[in-house]
């Protein structure tokens, strides 16, 4: 009896077990966009699921039974429908949008914005060739600013600064002087004292809804991108109330092991004593304060990373707002060996490791933003919209370097002898960036579109007091013996202010001659920009050289008896001056679709006026100077959509570089390298033909996979360089911009992403090839037989890769989503080879960077809804 119970109960198990299926499937919208979060329930029982980052969805262990099956996401009308388990089932559904009520529509509308989606969907429509790094995909990894997530992009790597921090970005190999930054659409002037391009290490990651990277421009876009054109579009208003809000904390390693160098920010004089007093006033040393030129070791507070959006629409979902702010607060340590590496002296040319110099710097930085983003839809026809930004980065920066002449004859590493040198720097900067754009959107009927644009932008760059305080030493048996200080210390502060004031206006007539989306566009753009630059430098000695021995005279640069030299500083240098660019643009521009084929066409010409006038007129130099060029650009665009999923896009398009206002101004001065510096009024822009061919596979509204092929021939790349100024034929040599000849730049990039339920991978590589020819300078004997006939500088041409550019870049991202529990996560590893880092003026004497590999570990927890 107990056995045959038994075999029932088994068998009872077994049909149970044998009667579970798994129902499966897809959800997606009218698009084929998968509704990721879409609700998936069976009634009655405990059965649900939710849709996946590829649109899909699985219940498992599911009796078979008739249930009722309920599909729910905001926004779209709930589906309903009985369905019978009696075999394990797959079934796609299509949710339809609910259009009963504007206000959802416009959910629906918006949902969308930042992310994947939006940016594989835009990619695949654009006309020209783009990569779109979304907001979500921000959110999803550890970048705190835009030029962290720049190095995501295939083709781009970075360039950082002393501290290891990401800077500017390097497009397709072409160094950062040929690519240009936009804010919602517009282009906003640098604050770099020397250079157009603008660092992006000041915009914080949190702000932006979308990164764009056009890799090749269309008519209606500024023709001065010879490498690419970033476009930073901040966060719009939501359709609903919504506070976002993110708060970091973290700690670097190098500070609990070593400390922070901090010095007293708050004494930094942030005028000069000429600033102060006026043009005639003659400085006393009781005018410089010596408060912020000693510093302390201390262990400093953990860096604090912060941001907070605030966002609403309002009157029947007609105006909208969205408020934003950003502060960071972070201290970087380095530690680093580096070599200067020179040419022997006594004629051979061959490279030399002429000083070790040992780098241990603190740098303190604090990063603020403010964003206002305002919109008001008068109608279904008409939209206006305003946009006010403020950026801000203020860096503190200490750093001491220790010079050990090796190349010399008091240098004798088993007695433990050399010459040292001592350089302690003190440097703070402040940079702002404001911008403020009016913008408007109008359709007039069904074929005729209007859109415009009026923007002010200001850039400012103050590094004031700019101190170097440099000793001599010298190592005796290998201990260090005291220091004396060297003569003609420098004090200098620099500043300049960049405006700009510009107006846009584009219009498009849709004459649906082959589809509806056939359309003719013209517009154009007039620019004022004018750059104001002071450059003051106030030199002091020892009082009395041979009482000012370290330990018994001095121990700090406070203690210091101090000689000034020139009481009325160098405000007389040609670094002050007031230059300026007016642009006048317009363009023509065709877009047809015949069949499966795309064409986009069109004719851009920009006229330009560069200019600069010394505020002190310097003998032998022109105090002003003008020049006025127009160029005409072309550019067509065509793809074939081979499948409905499968594109194949080819380009072409001319592009220029105009030199920096820094760059023609004939300035002269002294660096620390001992080369002279010098601006090169005859420095003419940089013409580029670019072409570009991408294969596009769409699997899915997520999912992509592209190859791609680019080509750039760029006439008069501009060079730094040691070489005379055009006047001079004979006597001193300086380091100063010039055009050369022609420049190659081709590769290769690949990139993939592909979603499944709960994973993602995102991979790109890029192979990059370029080659320029120069003018390099070799020191030999005027009589090569004869070793005392007098050195003398020869000039011969090399061959080398531009300035910046990797052969090899590479990306993988690995991420986890799981939609139940809230949990998100990341590993991203980022590759980027070998580059050329420093063109040396000697020949075979350049300075390249080894590979460096990053990865990076990030992980989300929603913790309440």
């Amino acid at each position: 009896m107990i056995k045959s119970l038994l075999l029932i109960v088994f068998l009872f198990s077994c049909q149970n077990v044998f009667s579970q299926y798994k129902f499966s499937g897809t959800v997606f919208d009218a698009n084929s966009s998968p509704l990721i979060g879409a609700t998936i329930q069976l009634v009655p029982g405990d059965y649900a699921a939710i849709v996946g980052l590829d649109g899909s969805f699985a219940i498992k262990n599911i009796q078979s039974a008739n249930y009722t099956l309920i599909i729910s996401y905001v926004g779209y009308k709930p589906l309903q429908e009985n369905i019978e388990i009696k075999n394990p089932l797959y079934k796609d559904f299509i949710l339809e949008a609910d259009n009963q009520i504007l206000g959802e529509v416009l959910v629906r509308g918006n949902a969308v914005k930042g992310s994947e989606v939006q940016a594989r969907l835009m990619e695949r429509k654009s006309p020209n060739t783009v990569s779109i790094i979304s907001a979500k995909s921000i959110e999803l990894s550890p970048d705190v600013t835009v030029a962290n997530v720049i190095q995501r992009v295939s083709g781009l790597s970075v360039e950082r600064n002393a501290n290891g921090d990401a800077q500017h970005a390097i497009v397709r190999g072409m160094d950062k002087r040929y690519n240009y930054t936009l804010v919602n659409g517009v282009k906003i002037p640098s604050p770099s004292n020397t250079n157009r391009y603008v660092p992006l290490d000041i915009f914080p990651a949190q702000m932006l809804e979308r990164l764009e990277v056009n890799k090749s421009l269309t008519a209606d876009m500024e023709g001065d991108a010879v490498g690419g054109a970033m476009n930073l579009v901040m966060k719009d208003a939501p359709e609903e109330f919504e506070v976002n809000a993110d708060f970091q904390i973290g700690y670097n390693q190098i500070n609990l092991d070593r400390g922070f160098l901090n010095y007293d920010q708050s004494a930094v004089n942030r005028l000069s004593p000429q600033q102060i007093q006026g043009e005639d006033y003659s400085a006393t040393q009781d005018d410089f304060s010596s408060d912020n030129l000693s510093y302390n070791i201390i262990k400093p507070m953990p860096d604090i990373l912060s941001s907070l959006t605030i966002g609403n629409r309002f009157f029947d979902k007609k105006f909208g707002i969205m408020l934003g702010g950003s502060f960071q607060n972070t201290y970087r340590g380095v530690e680093s060996i580096w070599y200067d590496a020179g040419v022997d002296l006594f004629g051979s040319g061959r490279p030399i490791l002429g000083k070790l110099q040992e780098r241990s710097g603190s740098t303190q930085q604090q990063r603020a933003a403010a964003h206002t983003k305002l919109d008001y839809r008068i109608n279904k026809s008409n939209n206006i919209s305003f946009y006010g930004g403020g950026y801000f980065l203020n860096d503190f920066e200490v750093r001491d370097n220790l010079d050990t002449e090796v190349d010399g004859r008091n240098y004798d590493p088993e007695a433990g002898t050399a010459i040292l040198s001592h350089k302690t720097r003190f440097r703070s900067t402040y940079q702002k960036i404001y911008n403020a754009t009016l913008q408007g959107e109008h359709n007039i009927g069904e074929k005729l579109s209007i859109d415009w644009s009026t923007v002010y932008s200001l850039a400012t760059n103050e590094r004031p007091d700019n101190t170097i305080f440099i000793r001599n030493g010298e190592l005796l048996d290998n201990q260090q013996q005291p220091q004396s200080i060297e003569r003609r210390n420098p004090r200098r502060w620099e500043n300049n202010s960049d405006q700009d004031i510009s107006t846009y206006l584009n219009a498009k007539y849709y004459h649906g001659l082959f589809s509806n989306d056939d359309y003719i566009g013209i517009g154009g753009l007039y620019r004022m920009r004018d750059r104001d630059s002071y450059f003051n430098r106030y030199i002091f000695d020892p009082f009395d050289p041979a009482r000012q021995v370290q330990g018994r005279d001095w121990d700090t640069y406070a203690d210091v008896n101090w000689a000034l030299l020139n009481p009325r500083g160098s405000t007389s240098d040609a670094l002050n001056f007031l230059s300026g660019e007016n642009i006048l643009a317009y363009y023509l521009q065709t877009h047809h679709e015949i069949g499966r084929v795309e064409v986009n066409a069109g004719l851009r010409m920009e006229e330009t006026e560069q200019f600069y006038s010394l505020k002190n007129a310097l003998s032998n130099v022109n105090p002003d100077s003008s020049q006025t060029y127009r160029d005409l650009l072309p550019s067509i665009g065509l793809k074939y959509k081979l499948l409905d999923n499968v594109n194949i896009r080819s380009s072409y398009f001319k592009a220029l570089s105009r030199p920096g206002f820094h760059e023609i101004v004939p300035y002269r001065r002294s660096e620390e390298d001992g080369f002279t510096e010098a601006g090169n009024p005859a420095l003419d822009r940089v013409i580029a033909h670019n072409f570009d061919l991408r294969f596009e596979y769409y699997p899915s509204s997520t999912d992509q996979i592209l190859a791609g092929f680019f080509y750039k021939k760029i006439d008069n790349p501009i060079e730094l360089t040691l070489r005379r100024s055009e006047s001079l034929t004979q006597g001193e040599r300086r380091l100063m911009p010039g055009n050369f000849g022609t420049a190659i730049n081709y590769g290769a990039e690949f990139d993939f992403i592909k979603y499944f339920n709960k994973i993602g991978i995102r991979a790109n590589y890029t192979y990059t090839n370029s080659s320029i020819t120069t003018t390099k300078v070799i020191q030999g004997r005027e009589d090569p037989d004869d070793t005392s006939s007098q050195l003398v500088f020869n000039e011969r041409e090399e061959t080398r890769p531009l300035q910046g550019q990797a052969n090899h870049i590479g990306n993988f991202s690995l991420l986890w989503k799981d939609q139940l529990t809230g949990t998100d996560a990341q590993l991203s590893l980022v590759y980027t080879g070998d580059r050329l880092e420093f063109v040396s003026p000697f020949y075979n004497n350049d300075h390249w960077s080894k590979p460096i590999t990053i990865l990076d570990l990030s992980i989300e927890q929603k913790i309440k809804d």
